[in-house]
């Protein structure tokens, strides 16, 4: 279930699912999250040569491939540093990019890898102009069971507008499909 809230009551008629994939769009915002599989990323960065240690720590992430789309006549912030996310249990922290950067310090990983893990990144601040689109991707610790998302965007040149607000709720890690 997706929902907006801008001050407003909650709203849910706009939200679609398929699997392993939530969107929301209206006339400001559109926010689409792909849960990738393990084998899915592994693939991913393997095929562009990363060493065997990196694909280790990566393996044991959640990637949400995550799009947003300004379809407002205004500026939308994305900065996910201001998303929350959560299970029942309670909330779980986002791997951001100094997170990222200390493992691949730690494990001495090659520079080229590294620029090419980082250009995968959705960006941690950026002003979204009107029709403006951004994509990349989240990391989440690997959880059993479903987990939630508030993807919160500020609005204005000066971010002083309207804030947008849209909870995704019965995300789900999906698991990679065996032998």
């Amino acid at each position: 279930m997706i929902a907006l809230a801008i001050g407003l009551p909650v709203c849910a008629s706009a939200a679609e699912s398929t699997e392993g994939t939530w969107s929301y769009e209206d006339d400001r915002i559109g926010l689409r999250l792909t849960a990738r599989t393990s084998d899915q990323t592994v693939a991913f960065y393997t095929a562009r040569g990363f060493p065997t240690s990196m694909i280790e720590v990566i393996r044991a992430r959640c990637f949400l491939t995550t799009v947003v789309t300004n379809r407002s006549r205004d500026v939308v912030w994305l900065e996910p540093s201001r998303w929350r996310f959560g299970t029942a249990d309670g909330e779980i922290a986002r791997f951001d990019r100094s997170w990222w950067n200390a493992q691949w310090q730690a494990l001495e990983a090659p520079l080229p890898s590294r620029a090419t893990f980082r250009w995968t990144l959705l960006p941690e601040r950026l002003d979204l102009r009107p029709d403006e689109g951004e994509g990349g991707n989240l990391t989440l610790p690997r959880v059993e069971g479903p987990f939630w998302v508030e993807a919160r965007f500020a609005t204005g040149p000066a971010r002083n507008g309207q804030e947008i607000l849209i909870r995704v709720e019965d995300l789900r890690c999906p698991a990679d499909a065996g032998p």
